[in-house]
């Protein structure tokens, strides 16, 4: 099954013909960079889309914000998931907090959540922004590593709850990284297998890891502290 064959692109604003030319080119790069990466995103979740899906590409971060409802929504929110639909800014036009390629990169972020919220619509946030940020792989391992340091030796290492911060609190609040960090440890000590029981059963942790969430949670605790440099 081909990409174009269950994820379609619609421009949500008209160009003159200047326009539709570097418009194309966004077509084809966002196309190349989804066909590089949703089969084998697919694959490792043991999943296939339900349902086919739109992307729809707004012109500039100021349209993208009032068309979802959030005019006043910081410049890092690019992007964002309604029903099939992955609302994305234009590479074009990215902000100052984006660039051309990071919008394609949050562009396969965004399809990572979907397919996990696909998986189960009830999934925690942080587990579907945590396989988002880990499959896309647009902040790098020392980025994270040294942004969330000093939590991590103040003790400040969020809970799971806390993880499901709908606000804009959560990028304030490194759950980006957090988030990502929890997926690479489940990922690094108990393997794929694991992780996808997970997705599935999120409240199983007697069944999938044998613990309780508490204990759980100081174990990736106990993780994150022995990555910390010396």
């Amino acid at each position: 099954m081909t990409v174009q064959s269950w994820i379609s692109i619609v421009n949500k604003h008209k160009s003159d013909d200047l326009g539709k030319d570097r418009e194309i080119k966004v077509y084809e790069d966002l196309f190349s960079e989804l066909q590089a990466n949703v089969d084998r995103i697919a694959a490792k979740f043991n999943h296939k889309p339900s349902q086919k899906i739109v992307i729809e590409i707004y012109p500039d971060l100021p349209t993208f914000h009032q068309a979802v409802g959030e005019a006043d929504a910081p410049d890092w929110f690019m992007g964002t998931i309604e029903g099939n639909k992955l609302k994305i800014v234009s590479p074009l036009n990215p902000g100052p907090e984006h660039t051309y390629a990071s919008i394609l990169k949050s562009t396969i972020h965004l399809f990572a959540m979907w397919l996990v919220s696909d998986i189960h619509p009830e999934s925690p946030k942080w587990i579907r922004q945590g396989i988002g940020g880990y499959v896309a792989g647009q902040m790098t391992p020392a980025f994270i590593n040294n942004s969330i340091s000093e939590a991590i030796r103040q003790g400040s290492v969020p809970s799971f709850q806390e993880l499901n911060n709908d606000s804009w609190d959560f990028e304030t609040m490194k759950g980006f990284q957090f988030s990502y960090k929890i997926i690479e440890f489940i990922s690094k000590e108990y393997g794929l297998i694991k992780l996808n029981q997970l997705i599935r059963n999120p409240a199983g942790y007697r069944e999938i890891f044998h613990c309780t969430e508490s204990e759980f949670h100081n174990r990736w605790v106990h993780y994150l502290k022995q990555q910390l440099s010396p």
